[in-house]
């Protein structure tokens, strides 16, 4: 009697813990203007859009959809509400905005946004505008003192122009149409983050060897182990500060973006 119901105990306990996940999932299928931004389910990482459709289980409630460029990193996530049976197939169109910031040197420059038909005024130097789709005609950046200049948009999700104006020569009589890539020092980034990490692992190693120690002289009190435990402390400490350095160096270079 006992043994029965023990497995009438057991076979109770697994159809009340029988999961979400067990039904039959939902295909989703994510259509972006930006192949690299990465799709998550509720808390689920799934991947970037390129790589879909994907498998999520039936009580998903919502979509994610982050961007996933270094570049693009104050670029709001999407979010979706997700709703479906098992079985299903759901297709969402998740589409970013484009943002365009606009810099100059000198700032302080009128920035318009110019259609061919109208003149809008976005703002002076630095200024940021969003829009929901490409954008026709271009940007004229002006600057009293300055030759014109008129820059010709681009279509990523995160676009940046950084304009150097020149003195007003009186012979010019037009302004020039530019379009000015942006020479970016990723390698700067890469290597801030692969020395942090580094030292953030070298720091975990030291501080676990010290601890370690610290162990044993509890149990031994041999003195001989100080030193040591001083040692490895010291080494833990300088490399948690190369760590932090180098995170700083990559919130200063994302801020200034």
């Amino acid at each position: 009697m006992g043994f029965s119901l023990k497995w009438v105990l057991a076979i109770g306990l697994l159809v009340m813990a029988y999961p979400a996940w067990a039904q039959d999932p939902v295909l989703l299928e994510v259509e972006s203007n930006n192949e690299f931004a990465v799709v998550y389910a509720d808390a689920i990482r799934l991947g970037p859009v390129r790589t879909g459709p994907y498998l999520i289980p039936a009580d998903t409630r919502a979509i994610k959809l982050v961007a996933g460029l270094m570049q693009a990193w104050s670029v709001s996530p999407l979010l979706r509400d997700m709703e479906a049976a098992p079985g299903d197939t759901v297709r969402l169109q998740m589409v970013f905005p484009f943002h365009h910031r606009l810099d100059s040197r000198p700032f302080g420059a009128r920035a318009y946004l110019d259609d061919g038909s109208a003149r809008i005024l976005l703002g002076t130097t630095p200024v940021v505008h969003v829009t929901r789709s490409p954008i026709p005609g271009a940007f004229a950046i002006e600057l009293d003192g300055y030759e014109p200049v008129r820059i010709t948009p681009r279509n990523e999700i995160w676009n940046r122009y950084d304009i150097a104006l020149r003195a007003l020569d009186p012979a010019a009589g037009s302004a020039q149409v530019l379009d000015i890539p942006r020479r970016r020092k990723t390698w700067i980034d890469y290597a801030a983050s692969t020395i942090g990490i580094a030292a953030g692992i070298a720091a975990v190693h030291y501080k676990f060897k010290a601890d370690r120690l610290d162990d044993t002289y509890r149990d031994t009190g041999d003195p001989a182990l100080r030193p040591r435990i001083a040692r490895f402390d010291d080494y833990s400490g300088v490399a948690l500060g190369v760590m932090q350095i180098n995170l700083g160096v990559l919130a200063i270079r994302f801020a200034l973006r």
